[in-house]
């Protein structure tokens, strides 16, 4: 067995390190063969490079049509949250390709056919809904890898190259190829900053479509290496005091609001990572001021989704588009992500108590129930929004199955320690059924996480009931969540003179009638009327009752890096 080193942020590491713990508590030998700890190539993948001189085997290839087919569901699937490709260009070039000398083109242009091939493997991809030994699109990805130039050359390129390491990044970290994945994914960071992609470029100089591709580009690299760090637990590759350019869209379109409200709640899990997760051991008030500064920037840009919501639906999730979907999804991730530690630390008590130790957590878990509850409801519209139309569910990129496994791990916690707090085994089946969903569709990466998954809560399950055995009252929360209307706004003790926002100050910010001092409206969404409170609840994305969690726990000053560009205002 080869070790390796995650931080905590890591679910991977986070459940392997979870089920050691409650194996040494409940007496058990942890099991080598255990779901958790067995390490698994679930997609082994490989390919022998062909020297430069060879010419690239153009045989196989889709049609004209098809191929326009292919990348029109590449974009479907990724244009609202990625930028890869400067698509005019590439389009131009595909229609070269066909309707000239295919194999001469392939061989001066050997990069650009490398980007070709990798569009027609996620394009495959996404079709794909058989199950196989080998992974999906990866005729075409092998291929395309085989053909990479050594990496001493590849940087010349520039943003043709940085294009070709993202997508191969990509591919790799969705066949669960996380480690390949966040190498390539580094490259192409070095070959952006290189080319200075993180600064404020002259428009003068370069043009403003340049411009516009180059920051794209880049904040396309800053979402992915934010998301590839969490999930592998390693440093990120882009320090965000060093990045310049601008954060704010391009253009006023939907997708560019987007993508910039997706870095937005990027850089905010890099504060996560950065802060919340910054020790081992953190001291409580500490640990607090931290996650009350990462809830105010939360009730920010819960504003600019809500905006963003009104503006593209009215009815129903089932309307909601693609990237506007995965904008709630990290949203309610960081919120998980922020509190889980809490949680966390409530197992702790439950534990030590268990194995005939104590630990005195003082008031500190009757400071953090409302924070507790914010996550679980988190967790719980998770797996309400992704299960709620089958068409949406995404089966081949991995960020839907990580936002089921970390929001049914967070839930499979809270039921062991709040039995009383939600319903748990709606929440285990809604679950399994997402991931049942998607293995039925052919992904073998969901198979093992549903194994993984089981493990655990059978684990969590042993605790309940030892706990109970050994006469351990259920902590309680002051009010139980249901997953269906979420918490009230005014759950769990307030700290000593703090003053908890009322239901009538609640009611008239959703009016838009009154406005918090701190949040003033988005620049970005500011015209747009706030949506109804039916609507924010089906989703859980609410500004006014985060900010009336903040209002529960304290005022510490808050500190902001460069990436929030407050306007004259102070609005991030």
């Amino acid at each position: 067995m080869r070790l390796v080193w995650l931080a905590p942020s890591s679910m991977w590491s986070f459940t392997t390190r979870l089920s050691i713990l409650m194996s040494e508590t409940l007496h058990y030998k942890y099991p080598e063969s255990a779901p958790t700890l067995v390490e698994k190539e679930v997609y082994p993948l490989r390919w022998d490079h062909c020297a430069t001189k060879d010419r690239p085997d153009i045989t196989g290839l889709p049609s004209l049509d098809y191929a326009l087919y292919l990348f029109d569901t590449v974009k479907f699937h990724l244009g609202q949250s990625y930028r890869f490709f400067d698509e005019e260009k590439f389009l131009q070039n595909v229609h070269e390709f066909y309707h000239g000398d295919p194999l001469s083109m392939a061989s001066e242009q050997r990069l650009w056919f490398i980007q070709y091939l990798l569009v027609l493997s996620f394009g495959s991809a996404f079709l794909c809904r058989t199950k196989s030994d080998d992974p999906p699109g990866s005729y075409f990805f092998v291929r395309a890898m085989s053909l990479m130039p050594d990496h001493a050359s590849l940087w010349k390129d520039s943003l043709l190259a940085i294009e070709v390491l993202a997508l191969a990044a990509l591919y790799l970290y969705s066949i669960d190829q996380r480690e390949s994945a966040y190498i390539y994914l580094g490259q192409a960071m070095r070959i952006a900053q290189y080319e200075g992609l993180h600064t404020q470029l002259s428009e003068e100089q370069l043009g403003t479509d340049v411009v516009a591709r180059c920051r794209n580009l880049w904040w396309t690299l800053y979402i992915m290496d934010r998301h590839f760090s969490y999930s592998v637990g390693l440093p990120m590759s882009a320090q965000d005091s060093d990045i310049t350019t601008p954060i704010e869209p391009c253009t006023t379109s939907h997708r560019d609001v987007a993508l910039s409200l997706q870095v937005k709640l990027s850089h905010l899990l890099s504060t996560i990572l950065t802060t919340v997760y910054k020790a081992e051991k953190t001291q409580v008030n500490v640990f607090l001021d931290a996650t009350r500064s990462i809830l105010q920037r939360l009730a920010g840009h819960a504003q600019e989704v809500e905006g963003i919501i009104h503006a593209t639906f009215r009815n129903s999730v089932d309307s909601m588009p693609r990237g506007t979907r995965h904008i709630t999804l990290l949203y309610h991730q960081c919120v998980i992500v922020a509190t889980r530690p809490l949680l966390l630390s409530a197992l702790m008590e439950r534990l030590l108590k268990l194995s005939g130790n104590s630990w005195d957590v003082g008031d500190t878990l009757d400071l953090t129930k409302t924070l507790i509850t914010t996550g679980i409801k988190s967790a719980s519209k998770t797996l309400r929004i992704l299960s709620h139309s089958d068409s949406l569910l995404e089966v081949f990129l991995l960020y839907n199955l990580e936002f089921t496994y970390a929001a049914a791990i967070h839930l499979a916690m809270a039921n062991a320690l709040f039995p009383e707090a939600l319903n748990g085994q709606a929440s285990v089946k809604e679950a399994h059924a997402i991931l049942d969903q998607m293995i039925a569709n052919g992904n073998k990466i969901a198979m093992v996480r549903k194994d993984e998954l089981a493990y655990v809560e059978n684990l969590f399950l042993e605790v309940a009931a030892r706990a109970e055995s050994n006469g351990l009252q259920p902590l309680s929360l002051s009010t139980a969540v249901d997953p269906e209307s979420g918490p009230p706004h005014n759950i769990g003790p307030a700290i000593e003179g703090e003053k908890i926002m009322n239901q009538k100050s609640v009611d008239e910010l959703l009016s838009g009638d009154l406005l918090h001092p701190e949040y003033p409206p988005s620049p970005c969404t500011a015209d747009f009327p706030m949506p109804s409170t039916e609507l924010l609840d089906d989703i859980g994305i609410s500004s006014a009752e985060f900010l009336a969690i903040v209002d529960q726990i304290g005022n510490p000053e808050s500190s902001y890096s460069i990436l929030d560009l407050r306007n004259e205002h102070g609005i991030v």
